[in-house]
């Protein structure tokens, strides 16, 4: 059966600078954990533009996020994770050991398969992508080269079975011999221990060690002997090997690499959800409008600090000004809604109670930098260039989001800059997220103002609409330690 990708064509890699204005990276880091490999991080930093491949992806996680199907998908995964250690260890071992390797990789390999399959024929699945991977392993398994492998590696076992020895150790001599009477010392073992049956016994954690490092030379030489008197034996599981070399079929490693993607994700997210915050399958609509309940930041919600927000509107305005208060999770707020529309365009759940949003066709990015000495360029340039380069590939599905862009000359010239900017994007019909301290912006007609909000002195991290507020952090500070202007002005009287 042809093979068909379970996350769909690939996306192209995100800009440079929006994943780090975004913090992609540390959210990836977050998502993956030490144990990460650059296939995932790839999959992870490539957003897609094909809605009909987002929801392939989203609708293989509505699938797998039931505990049946993960369980059972971990099952594989975790199986063929093993086969793959196993045939990477015969790979370094005496030839006469790997022959062992192989029946023991091929038995673990057929058992994977075939229990998998057991699991999830009885599941009620939905997604494109998983009722193709059932009917894969399906037409595998009932396959002439499964089933030639399945009868040769039975064959090969059944001979290994056969297999009794004595070893006599004089010296530096050993000799081999057959044990044509040898005593059964597994059922003595069974026998012995039989008393401790029905007992509560302490389960003890297995001894990890590198099996390859136990093995000798003196062993693959016992080996040899043994391959010579016991032929016909010898031959079943040689011709195991020889006739199936690769054992593990090229779709099923590429399956247990993109499963990957998926349970990592759903992983990570139950993580998140532990500290008390929801996700959601995003929706994309088609009339421009954006409706978001109840989103957050991810990576303070793994602190547990996260706070959560809302964004809206019937698509008829797109441009979002953000004011208010100092350190009043303005910033966050933008890089929040950045992160969900690009987890949204990689085809995940996003970090919220409810998400319709448009599909965006590109999400760029204006954030503060430090000045370029390498291009001789100054904050201002810098701004006035990513501002130009944002204008040129704009269109009326971009999404931008940018924070304090032209602050750093005076609040006249940025308000004009800004507002020429505003009026480009709004030309263009893009979405803008903008955060600013210039509260005029907020007035400007077609905008919609968003406010950090403040109560009883105490900034909240809510954002919501509503008119720009002239009280900003260093005012309330101020207040708080009677150092306004009447203040000041009464202690000198």
């Amino acid at each position: 059966m042809e093979y068909k990708s379970l996350i769909g064509s690939r996306g192209s890699k995100a800009n440079e600078k929006v994943i780090s204005d975004l913090r992609i990276e540390d959210l990836i880091n977050d998502i993956l954990g030490k144990d990460k490999d650059q296939f995932l991080i790839d999959i992870f930093k490539e957003p897609l533009t094909d809605r009909s491949i987002i929801e392939f992806r989203l609708e293989m996680f509505s699938d797998i996020m039931d505990q049946k199907v993960y369980n059972a998908i971990a099952y594989f995964l975790n199986v063929i994770k093993d086969c793959n250690k196993l045939l990477n260890l015969e790979a370094s071992v005496y030839e006469e050991l790997k022959y062992g390797f192989h029946i023991d990789a091929a038995l673990m390999y057929i058992n994977a398969l075939e229990s998998s399959l057991k699991l999830m024929d009885g599941l009620v699945l939905k997604s494109e992508g998983m009722l193709y991977f059932v009917n894969y392993l399906k037409n595998l398994i009932q396959s002439d080269r499964f089933q030639a492998l399945k009868s040769a590696a039975y064959e090969a076992k059944a001979g290994r079975d056969k297999i009794k020895i004595r070893i006599r150790i004089n010296g530096l001599e050993v000799r081999v011999t057959k044990d044509e009477n040898g005593e059964d010392l597994s059922s003595k073992i069974e026998e012995l221990f039989s008393r401790f049956k029905g007992q509560q016994v302490q389960e003890l954690e297995p001894v990890n060690y590198h099996y390859s490092e136990q093995i000798t030379h003196i062993h693959a030489a016992i080996l040899k002997g043994v391959y010579r008197i016991f032929n016909k034996e010898f031959n079943a599981m040689k011709m195991l090997k020889d006739r199936f070399p690769d054992i593990v079929d090229e779709g099923i490693k590429t399956f247990a690499k993109e499963f990957e993607f998926y349970l990592r994700y759903i992983e990570y997210m139950r993580g998140i959800e532990a500290n008390g915050y929801r996700f959601s399958i995003p929706r994309f609509t088609d009339d421009g409008s954006v409706y978001v309940r109840g989103f957050y930041n991810l990576l303070l919600a793994k602190k547990k600090v996260a706070v959560i927000n809302d964004i809206r509107t019937s698509g008829d305005k797109k441009i979002f000004i953000i004011t208010g208060v100092n350190g009043g999770g303005k910033t966050t707020f933008a890089i929040s809604f950045g992160q969900l529309a690009f987890l949204s365009s990689i085809g995940v759940p996003v970090p919220a109670e409810e998400a319709r949003i448009p599909l965006f066709s590109n999400i760029m990015t204006a954030f503060p930098t430090e000045e370029n000495a390498l291009e001789g360029l100054s904050r201002l340039e810098e701004d006035v260039a990513r501002a130009r380069d944002i204008l040129n590939a704009a269109d009326n599905k971009t999404l931008v989001l940018v924070n304090e862009l032209f602050s750093t000359t005076t609040s006249e010239e940025g308000f004009e800059l800004a507002k020429r900017f505003i009026d480009k994007i709004m030309s263009k019909g893009s979405y803008l997220i903008y955060v600013t301290f210039i509260t005029k912006l907020a007035t400007l007609e077609g905008v919609i103002s968003l406010v950090a909000q403040v109560q009883d002195e105490k900034v909240t991290y809510r954002i919501i609409e509503s008119s720009p507020d002239s009280r900003y952090m260093a005012v309330l500070i101020a207040s708080k330690y009677h150092l306004l202007y009447e203040d000041i002005r009464e202690v000198l009287k």
